[in-house]
């Protein structure tokens, strides 16, 4: 969608520029620092330290370690130690979010973060784990973060992908962790077939002569009897082995059924209902693998570029290392290049019997053996080779599993980043060994094992195919579907899926809810005002010109609803207001009641800069007497009597003139059909609770369109700066039913 703004526009956007009373907070630009190019000067790797009891280990030098490619040592150029264990001081994080959001944060109050992706794979948990898993995800949230740490929690079926930063975004991560269930759909009944054994008779004992053929050669195929071992067929063990299981369940019935252990011509359609089940089985893995994979390559995209150690907690049951199944190895690589390392935690917990085997009636302990042997090594080597390749580390065949996420944490802030500049001799494409060992005796590294060099070409092409991958899924019903939204920028689309601000255009984004909507919704207005200062002026002071393209993916909390706004706005010489300081624009959505957070991305056309930032905000209940958001600004919209007050993304103000506000009562009852009776007072407080200005209670006129609309204008002048709230109150006369609302807001003399 493309848009030409100009001032008093009617579009989706109001433009409008807001007066810099003072100089304006400039971000600082984080450039991309983990990235591949075949002229790359410098490879950087991060690595763990940990002692004998697995506890990390801070305060080595850079001559404490060796950095070897292909065996030969490597000059270590530059040295980075990161402890990020002490506690950041109180004044570094604020309990509730601001319903302000910003990508500007003050240098005093930066605080020394962890980045983690908590991945649930829930299209393999069993319903019978889930609360296993909502007890790891809920102790890590409360025991392995800290304040400033950054989050995403995410699931493999898609439904769930939320950002967060520590500690405001506590409260939400734990409400989606308490939500999580299993949606497997392997079952345990009679027909249910290992996903090792699946693998095996679908990819090679029903090929070629060691699958099909010599089973439909044999001249005899014995039918085991209850509680006796199998018969095996050389090159088709699988097979056979489920053939057996069947027949001891009943599954395949020969007819005429047999004396007791007396050979038989083997029943071809009892091969076949293997084949068959084995081939569905394998499917289901395929895709299941397939979509995590797609998930670790999505977190992965989303944090490229995010400075420092990256970790990845994959709640799993486990998935095959299937050398078929393409993308593999290429996520692997593309985890090490971002510097995330993944960490496989296996929620089945101690295995000690296998699920399903009462059905067998007398178990085939042999069998059992085999099949258990299986589950816990053959059904995860994918998952703890992806762990291992990437610095990482697996946690299985425990019950601790929540232990083992808190292992994660706290090794996960302390590390140490080399860098080092590659040998010359060989290709982009070849792969080049890595080991990083510690001199000191008795502590151990864990790092990436390799790496390979990308051309410049090799990534921009990876990017466009993950571009789809980072893009959110959207729910039936939403404004866009995925298929439809246009195409994006690598960067925009990164920016939309990552928890990580960016701060080359400061921005200032803010939810007002209003009126309801058919279907159980609200109007929603999301305002982003972005600084003027830094975006690129193409066309002089005569006729200032800038164009921008802003995209915004709200996301509803407890259902997982997506919606998404992408528009390209050309800002002209009429809307030479917004060259005095902040460019504000505003976007509209249809949102159910409840928590939401909507990702504000915003890009100069031209230079490439880019802002982007998450806010988070409450839609309230539809039902009862309640008031829209309030609109507080500096001035009226236009010199127009009872005009509305513009939709600014901030709560500063300078202490003199005027202070707008207009809000609207909605819900007042109505029973005579006359219209409904309602008051409204106020009271302007400092923090310390002293009352400064106040209105007494008087009635809400409707206005022409019958709304119940109040437009208060609050003299500033001899009020000293600092924080006040502004208290609303209103009241139907008919019920006597009351609301309050209350509004923060700061007034300084720089306000901007």
């Amino acid at each position: 969608m493309k848009s030409r703004v100009r001032a008093g526009s009617r579009g989706g956007f109001l433009l409008m520029g807001a007066i810099v009373v003072g100089p304006s907070v400039h971000g600082q630009e984080k450039p991309d620092l983990v990235s591949f190019p075949s002229a790359v000067e410098l490879i950087t790797v991060d690595a763990v330290v940990i002692d004998k009891d697995g506890r990390p280990v801070p305060g080595l030098g850079k001559d404490d370690f060796t950095v070897r490619e292909d065996g030969r040592p490597q000059t270590i150029a530059t040295f980075e130690p990161f402890d990020l264990r002490a506690d950041p001081s109180p004044a570094a994080g604020r309990t509730s979010p601001s319903p302000v959001a910003t990508n500007v944060r003050p240098l005093a109050a930066a605080v020394a973060s962890a980045t983690f992706v908590l991945l649930v794979d829930d299209m393999s948990l069993a319903p019978a784990r889930q609360e296993t898993v909502r007890a790891t995800l809920a102790r890590f949230l409360t025991d392995g973060v800290r304040d400033g740490d950054e989050l995403i929690l995410a699931t493999t079926s898609g439904d769930t992908w939320w950002s967060a930063r520590m500690p405001e975004g506590r409260e939400d991560l734990l409400a989606l962790a308490a939500r999580v269930r299993g949606r497997s759909l392997s079952g345990n009944g009679r027909e249910d077939i290992g996903e090792w054994e699946a693998y095996r008779i679908t990819h090679f004992e029903g090929k070629g002569d060691g699958g099909g053929a010599a089973q439909e050669t044999a001249e005899v195929n014995p039918i085991p009897q209850p509680g006796q071992p199998p018969v095996w067929i050389p090159g088709a063990e699988a097979t056979q082995r489920v053939v057996a299981r069947y027949y001891e369940r009943r599954v395949c019935i020969p007819d005429p059924v047999p004396p007791r252990n007396s050979p038989m011509t083997p029943v071809p359609m009892c091969r076949a209902m293997v084949h068959a089940r084995a081939q569905a089985v394998d499917l289901r893995r395929a895709n299941r693998t397939r979509d995590v994979l797609a998930a670790v390559d999505r977190a992965v995209f989303a944090l490229s570029g995010v400075r420092g150690r990256k970790a990845l907690l994959l709640l799993t049951e486990g998935f095959l290392n299937d050398a078929d199944l393409p993308g593999g190895l290429a996520v692997a690589g593309r985890c090490r290049e971002a510097n995330l390392a993944v960490y496989s935690l296996d929620v089945r917990g101690l295995i000690t019997g296998l699920p399903g085997a009462e059905s067998m009636g007398a178990p085939n302990f042999t069998e059992l053996g085999l099949m258990q042997s299986e589950q816990v090594e053959f059904e995860a080597a994918g998952s703890v080779e992806l762990a291992e390749d990437t610095g990482g580390f697996a946690v299985r065949d425990t019950n601790d599993v929540p232990g083992g996420a808190a292992r994660v944490g706290e090794e996960s802030r302390v590390y140490y980043l080399l860098g080092y500049s590659p040998p010359p001799g060989k290709g982009p494409r070849d792969w080049r060994n890595l080991k990083v060992e510690v001199k000191r005796p008795g502590l151990r590294v864990r790092a990436r094992k390799g790496y390979t060099l990308r051309t410049v070409a090799e990534i921009a092409a990876a990017e466009a195919q993950l571009v789809s991958k980072g893009r959110p899924r959207p729910a039936k019903g939403t404004e866009a579907s995925a298929a439809e939204a246009p195409p994006l920028p690598a960067d925009v689309a990164r920016a939309l899926v990552s928890a990580h601000d960016a701060d080359a255009i400061p921005l200032r984004a803010m939810a007002y809810v209003f009126e309801s909507r058919p279907g159980g919704t609200l109007r929603t207005v999301i305002a982003v005002e972005a600084a003027t200062s830094t975006l690129a002026n193409l066309g002089g002071e005569a006729q200032p010109r800038t164009v921008l393209s802003l995209s915004v993916v709200a996301t509803h909390r407890d259902t997982g609803q997506v919606r998404r706004f992408d528009q390209r706005i050309e800002v002209d010489a009429q809307a030479t207001r917004a060259w005095e300081g902040w460019l504000v624009v505003s976007r509209e959505f249809e949102l159910p009641p409840g928590v939401a957070q909507a990702r504000v991305v915003v890009r100069d056309e031209f230079l490439g800069r880019l802002g982007a930032l998450t806010l988070r905000f409450v839609v309230p209940p539809a039902t009862g007497l309640r008031l829209s958001t309030p609109i507080l600004a500096s001035r009226p919209r236009s010199a127009r009597e009872g005009a509305p007050p513009p939709l600014l993304a901030r709560r500063d103000f300078v202490p003199s003139g005027l202070l707008y506000c207009q809000f609207q009562v909605l819900g007042a009852a109505d029973p005579g059909g006359t219209g409904p009776q309602v008051e409204a007072s106020f009271e302007l407080r400092r923090t310390s609770g002293e009352v400064v200005r106040r209105g007494p209670p008087s009635r809400v006129e409707p206005s022409p369109d019958a709304r119940l609309v109040r437009l208060l204008g609050l003299p500033l002048d001899g009020l000293t700066e600092g924080e006040y709230e502004l208290l609303l109150q209103v009241r139907d006369v008919t019920t006597g039913e009351t609301r309050e609302e209350r509004q923060g807001f700061r007034l300084s003399r720089s306000a901007s």
